[in-house]
């Protein structure tokens, strides 16, 4: 029998078993509750949105193990910038929980896959997708900001993501961010740990622990990391690992550039630490900062996670734009060179113009909050509107009792409105890039007597890599 046979007397089966055995579907969260399939064909859909629209069928609870699902994709062919249409489907796949605190939220990220690549809007063909639900920033845009920031920068990889509508089994759920994963893979981070090449995050907040990961600290600088890739190491791939880690830890303890510069990536680093200075990251701690190694050489990013970055937080040092807060972790100890701070503070005024265009108009062209903005407005709004999604207040509650609550865990009470909160980040990119900018500035002055350039500097380590 073919597949979608199969499929659709599964659907039949769980539609009759529902109905005996435990009648209506309960008023709750749809990832809380057994989720039932409701249509074996194509949803009911309106075509008047131009924002991209995914139908998700699952007959299962949806838990942090992937569970099978059915998809309705629909494009409506119109797309904000460089992206390209992807054609309607539906398809056989398989859905889970994901996130750290976003996964304690009631409006859950989630993780999909299919069993044949696919293509979202000119992204590379992949297997595995990312649904972010950026539920406890009020904006919605933090992370694609940051992350197409970040694509013109010397990352060699930086997600591609894309906003649509989201509907689990007909109800609809809101806004999210269909996102490119962080892995090795060729359209993605092209590197092959069967060649000795590594993906390793680090988070040294315990309590973000994953029972299926295995975590261990550096040897010498003691950082607690995970290995993301390999998956499953062997013993001698985390012998490896760890030979090639302490290699790198005592070159940036040398605090000498001519050292140092043989196994970091200076142009990685640098950029790298520039996102985690400017979005002033509360999560630079605990999670969601990656690393690689390729050919021994420590390389930066892909940066990721920053809805509670740029002034979303309840940490007041990280919330004000007049701090100086990233120089941690490895940065700490390359910044006790004065040569890497010369270099480093430099390559901000090069940068300079990409943050100053996430709000204001300039050389690179229309800004890009404002581009998002004329694009997805309506989605946005849907997200508070037709889905049901209300801010939290100071008591966590809403005086609408058919509002779904989001909670403030981590971030501040949002202002009253999408629009105020709008306003809020824009005024405070422009305050944070300011006080850089000036800071910056002192800080060259200070080491104007450095003869080395960044230039220079980059120059030099081609020729380190080239004679390696």
């Amino acid at each position: 029998m073919h597949r979608n046979s199969l499929f659709s007397l599964f659907i039949s089966i769980a539609i009759l078993s529902t109905a005996i055995f435990t009648g209506c579907a309960e008023d709750a969260s749809i990832s809380e509750q057994e989720a039932v399939f409701i249509l074996p064909n194509p949803p009911n859909r309106k075509a008047s949105s131009k924002t991209p629209e995914l139908f998700i069928y699952t007959n299962s609870r949806i838990t942090s193990n992937y569970t099978e699902a059915y998809f309705y994709f629909f494009d409506s062919k119109k797309h904000y910038s460089y992206f390209s249409p992807t054609e309607n489907f539906d398809d056989y796949g398989y859905i889970k929980k994901r996130g750290n605190s976003t996964g304690q939220s009631k409006k859950k990220p989630y993780n999909i896959k299919f069993d044949e690549k696919r293509k979202f809007f000119g992204m590379g063909k992949a297997k595995k997708w990312v649904l972010l639900s950026n539920p406890y920033d009020p904006t919605l845009i933090r992370n694609k900001l940051i992350y197409d920031l970040a694509s013109n920068l010397s990352f060699i990889f930086s997600p591609k993501s894309y906003f649509i509508d989201v509907w689990l089994n007909d109800t609809f759920m809101g806004n999210y961010q269909i996102s490119e994963k962080v892995e090795f893979q060729s359209s993605r981070i092209p590197y092959d740990s069967d060649n000795g090449d590594f993906l390793f995050e680090l988070i040294e907040s315990e309590a973000r622990n994953n029972i299926k990961e295995d975590y261990f600290r550096t040897p010498v600088d003691s950082f607690r990391i995970t290995l993301k890739e390999p998956e499953n190491p062997t013993p001698e791939q985390t012998k490896d690992f760890l030979k090639k880690i302490k290699r790198i830890e005592k070159s940036i303890a040398t605090k000498n550039f001519m050292e140092y510069a043989k196994y970091v990536d200076l142009k990685s680093i640098i950029d790298y630490y520039w996102i985690e200075e400017f979005v002033n990251n509360p999560d630079l701690h605990t999670g969601s900062i990656f690393f690689s190694i390729h050919d021994g050489i420590l390389i930066s990013g892909p940066a990721w996670d920053f809805d509670l970055a740029l002034g979303n937080t309840t940490s007041a040092k990280k919330a004000s734009t007049k701090t100086i807060t990233a120089q941690e972790i490895w940065w700490k100890k390359l910044f006790q060179d004065s040569i890497f701070q010369k270099i480093t503070y430099e390559r901000y005024l090069q940068i300079e113009p990409y943050f100053d265009n996430l709000v204001n108009d300039n050389k690179l062209g229309k800004n890009k909050m404002d581009s998002i903005l004329d694009f997805f407005h309506d989605s946005f709004h849907r997200n508070f509107s037709d889905s049901g999604w209300a801010y939290c207040d100071t008591l966590g509650l809403t005086d609408n009792p058919e509002k779904k609550q989001l909670s403030c865990l981590y971030n501040p009470v949002p202002l009253p409105t999408f629009d105020e909160n709008i306003h809020y980040l824009k005024e405070w990119i422009t305050e944070r890039n300011q006080y850089l900018k000036q800071t910056v500035s002192r800080k060259l002055d200070e080491l104007s007597h450095i003869d080395i350039t960044l230039e220079q500097a980059l120059d030099i380590q081609d020729s380190i890599f080239r004679n390696k």
